[in-house]
């Protein structure tokens, strides 16, 4: 084989990989490395990874700490419906264990739901358009998600839709 067209193999293998590569990175993902995280998980969290089909996690070096984002992208009106259903479902089905709370600061339609009592759980929802996000914690060992961690989070929700297109 001509060296020629062995560089012309090596050039398009490597721009076949590049192609795969950066199709296989999640829009979650991608947002959650562009966040700081540090004032949650500490600074030398693990860098975000895939997490379930449309999410991506990070995680304090020391265990017992998590950041979920899931961000999806679907018609308005499906992410409206959507939304809805999830606080009636939170209201009705654990309204005895958690607190629903309107989010204006995130939109009309945003919302958290978080543990009463020792909070060790928070999920955040919002959308943005035609996308939705997510931004859940777990706190499972070590003291619960203090109103600065809940304030830190919303932080991180505001961030992520100022992402959004």
């Amino acid at each position: 084989m001509k060296p020629g067209m062995m560089c012309w193999i090596v050039v398009v293998l490597l721009l076949s990989f590049s192609l795969c590569a950066a199709q296989d990175k999640r829009p979650s993902c991608v947002l959650l490395e562009g966040i700081d995280l540090k004032s949650l998980l500490g600074e030398d969290h693990d860098a975000p990874v895939p997490f379930g089909e449309e999410s991506c996690r990070a995680e304090s070096k020391a265990p017992g700490r998590m950041v979920i984002l899931m961000a999806t992208e679907k018609p308005r009106e499906e992410l409206k419906n959507w939304l809805a259903a999830t606080r009636e479902m939170s209201m009705k089905e654990l309204g005895n264990e958690v607190t629903v709370a309107s989010e204006p600061a995130l939109g009309t339609e945003a919302f958290s739901v978080s543990e009463k009592g020792e909070r060790r759980e928070v999920e955040i929802y919002a959308m943005k358009g035609t996308r939705a996000i997510v931004v859940q914690s777990s706190w499972a060992i070590g003291g619960p998600v203090t109103d600065n961690d809940f304030e830190l989070l919303r932080q991180v929700a505001q961030s992520v839709l100022a992402k959004l297109p």
